[in-house]
């Protein structure tokens, strides 16, 4: 565990220092202006081509390394498993689109968490610097650049962050804590810790308890590569969508709920719960039906003034409605 941990932080540094000196030499820049040059909009495709190239020194090594020296073979220590049914795959993606509404309740209940004056401008700071560095990768004014998006901020991190953290850290945690449930939970604490976004933190967090149960009940690391792609996909192809209107980047990046996403999420929620139910993949399903029952309540309560318009659907125009009905 210390030795696995030691690894990573040693890949990071040498992910950074290696990535970094490459970009200093293609921009011809000082290697100390690095970051300050990578922010720029002109450098938005050398600031993807570096964030990809950083994660899979950083995240994708040290998990490769540790299924080469694990007892058993490379592909199956990375959970290189086949999928047992394309039903899964269809409840997976349906899993990411519940997840917006669960994100979007879950970003909001972390703002209104009170803290000490000090901690909220650290809190602020770093949220502050974590939409910088992602504007910088999102900077997208055609097809082509959505595609390298996707490619740098869904496809890379989807892999080699689920190899890292499902497939390796939360065995690890499971091997040596003997109980599946905590591993998933720290795992998924760690997963959303990388990511130095406070108030994204609770979102991701639940984001990665959901890819770990995935993880642990199919044996298949496939199934959380494409959720966790599907996933950062979404939010890449929404700010791709508003990229020429600020108010909706800003709604976009900060995760506010917007009624249409709730009505996908519902539709998903239950359409997953009903395929869920029909095979082995239930206990699975029963867990993510209670995890965004939560999410659905949270929704209320935040919520709760933006829902005040459906008081203009009262019961009494049901009734209305109903008795013009014939069956």
């Amino acid at each position: 565990m210390v030795l696995f941990i030691s690894m990573t932080g040693l890949s990071m540094i040498l992910g950074g220092l290696i990535t970094f000196s490459i970009v200093a030499a293609a921009l011809n820049v000082p290697f100390i202006e690095i970051q300050t040059v990578l922010l720029r909009p002109e450098n938005t495709s050398m600031t993807q081509i570096a964030n990809a190239f950083a994660s899979i020194i950083g995240f994708g090594v040290p998990a490769l390394v540790v299924a080469y020296f694990t007892k058993g073979t490379f592909t199956s220590n990375l959970g290189f498993k086949p999928i047992s049914s394309e039903k899964q795959v269809g409840i997976v993606i349906l899993l990411a689109f519940t997840g917006l509404i669960l994100s979007g309740a879950l970003g909001d209940l972390t703002d209104k968490i009170t803290f000490s004056s000090s901690i909220r401008t650290w809190a602020t700071d770093l949220e502050a610097q974590y939409k910088k560095a992602l504007m910088a990768m999102t900077q997208m004014r055609s097809i082509g650049d959505l595609i390298l998006a996707i490619v740098a901020i869904a496809v890379v991190p989807a892999i080699v962050e689920e190899l890292y953290f499902r497939a390796t850290l939360q065995k690890i945690i499971i091997d040596w804590s003997g109980k599946p449930l905590l591993a998933i939970v720290i795992t998924a604490i760690l997963f959303s810790a990388f990511h130095f976004s406070y108030f994204g933190f609770l979102s991701r967090m639940s984001l990665g308890i959901v890819l770990g149960l995935i993880y642990y009940y199919t044996k298949t690391i496939w199934l959380p590569i494409l959720m966790h792609f599907v996933n950062n996909a979404i939010g890449v192809s929404a700010l791709y969508a508003v990229r020429n209107n600020p108010k909706k980047i800003d709604q976009v990046m900060d995760s506010n709920l917007t009624y249409y996403w709730v009505v996908i999420g519902f539709i998903a929620l239950f359409i997953l719960f009903a395929a869920a139910t029909m095979n082995t993949f239930f206990y699975l399903g029963l867990w993510l039906y209670l995890f965004n029952l939560i999410s659905i309540i949270l929704i209320i309560l935040l919520y709760r003034d933006d829902l005040l318009f459906l008081k203009q659907y009262s019961f009494n125009s049901i009734n209305k409605w109903s008795k013009g009905v014939t069956v």
